[in-house]
C-alpha cells in the first residue's frame, strides 16, 4: 500500500509540475504577443510619421 501511495503522489507531483509549466509558458507567450503588438504599432506609427514629415519637408522645398 505504501508503494502505491508513493507512485500516486509522484504522478500527482508530475502532473502539478506540468500544469505549472504550461501556465508559465502560456503567460510568457501572452506577454510576448503583447510586446509584438506594441512594437508593430510603434513601427507603423514611426514609419507613417516619418513619411508624413518627409512629405511636409518636400512641400516646403517646392515653395
Amino acid at each position: 500500500m505504501t508503494n502505491e501511495k508513493r507512485i500516486i503522489v509522484d504522478i500527482l507531483l508530475l502532473a502539478m509540475a506540468l500544469a505549472a509549466f504550461a501556465i508559465a509558458a502560456w503567460l510568457a507567450l501572452k506577454v510576448l504577443l503583447v510586446l509584438l503588438a506594441i512594437v508593430t504599432f510603434a513601427s507603423v506609427c514611426f514609419i507613417y510619421g516619418y513619411s508624413a514629415c518627409k512629405e511636409k519637408m518636400t512641400a516646403r522645398d517646392e515653395r
